[in-house]
């Protein structure tokens, strides 16, 4: 994870539909230590891709003050999930502080988030390791 939310608390977490702009917009204003934009179940299967771009932007361009910044990505039995890391990390930037991976039954998965995430950070510019799983 990164080195600025490393010790930050997390006491507090609110979870944000990446499909909604509006609640998105209204993120910043709550007090919450951390904060997590949901691209699993709070988002319809037809909004899935378009809201990797919402939820890129909204942690891009929002003061989100010393919130940890967190994106809750599908799972490795669908077919988003490689491209839900991709897309959001490449959007969002240096600011994301975590990756969410739902549903594990693997230690593989693990491995393979680590891996996809790794050459995502490379590619980016991003130190590798910055983004927490």
């Amino acid at each position: 994870m990164s080195a600025r939310s490393r010790d930050l608390p997390r006491r507090s977490c609110l979870s944000i539909p990446g499909s909604s702009e509006k609640m998105m917009g209204k993120g910043p204003g709550i007090a919450a230590d951390m904060v997590f934009l949901d691209l699993e179940d709070a988002v319809a299967p037809k909004e899935k891709e378009s809201s990797r771009a919402k939820i890129a932007t909204a942690i891009r361009t929002q003061d989100w003050g010393d919130k940890v910044m967190c994106v809750r990505v599908n799972d490795w039995s669908t077919k988003w999930t490689a491209f839900d890391i991709i897309e959001v990390v490449a959007g969002a930037g240096e600011r994301l502080d975590e990756i969410m991976l739902p549903k594990v039954e693997t230690a593989a998965q693990i491995v393979a988030t680590d891996l996809l995430l790794r050459q995502v950070e490379i590619a980016n510019g991003l130190p590798v390791g910055h983004i927490g799983i």
